[in-house]
């Protein structure tokens, strides 16, 4: 079932809510990034059992060259993903959730006015507006270069792997603040599964506090939102 997670560091200032589904796993940014990295190991390897080591420690390694590039600036949540879909296809990726400045003015102009603004270099870069339950939201799907520092394999020489990313961004409603959900994955070949899954954390946002459920109201919704059944 998911879970409610309140900003805990800006709830007094800025209002925001947001769900995850099962299958996140908060990053501890502030801990040693080999411990991370093994607990991260040994975490997957217990929820995956049938998943290959190197499946777990590709995902393991990538996961943490990311995070490596990650500002923390404005960041409220980031969270590591890996889960099967209903086909049996391997999912894993980093969910990032931030809040940063925007210029005062209506917040059903901002969407449009971020994607005006959003460079078209990223390779199949797509843009669109879409209604999501907090409100008109941009979204801008593209494939990226992420760099692997060969270090993480035992290797002198860098290299690059291919980031499928989703970013949404949606307006406070009365504040000067977007927040930006940020979803990437380095499993392409689960493209459908990976966008249906960042538009389900991305409907997850919410500016206003969750009213209280009972536990077979919360699983009813839980299972009627996940396109993983």
């Amino acid at each position: 079932m998911p879970e409610e997670s309140p900003n805990t560091e800006l709830v007094e200032l800025i209002p925001l809510w947001f769900t995850l589904p099962e299958g996140f796993h908060p990053v501890d940014l502030s801990s040693d990034a080999e411990r991370r990295m093994e607990a991260h190991y040994n975490q997957l390897e217990q929820t995956f059992p049938s998943v290959t080591p190197e499946q777990l420690v590709a995902a393991v390694l990538s996961y943490e060259a990311i995070v490596g590039e990650i500002a923390e600036e404005g960041l409220v949540h980031l969270s590591s993903f890996m889960l099967r879909t209903e086909d049996d296809t391997f999912l894993s990726g980093l969910c990032q959730i931030s809040v940063v400045d925007r210029a005062p003015g209506d917040a059903n102009l901002y969407p449009r006015k971020a994607l005006e603004t959003h460079p078209d270099s990223s390779r199949g870069l797509q843009k669109g507006i879409v209604e999501l339950p907090a409100g008109v939201a941009a979204v801008v799907v593209s494939a990226q270069e992420a760099p692997l520092p060969g270090a993480f394999f035992g290797v002198e020489d860098d290299s690059v792997s291919q980031v499928l990313s989703a970013t949404f961004q949606i307006a406070f409603p009365h504040l000067p603040q977007a927040a930006i959900v940020n979803m990437s994955t380095e499993n392409l070949e689960a493209q459908e599964e990976f966008l249906e899954l960042a538009t389900l954390v991305a409907a997850g946002i919410s500016f206003t506090a969750p009213q209280t459920l009972t536990a077979p109201e919360a699983e009813a919704r839980a299972a009627m939102a996940s396109p993983f059944g």
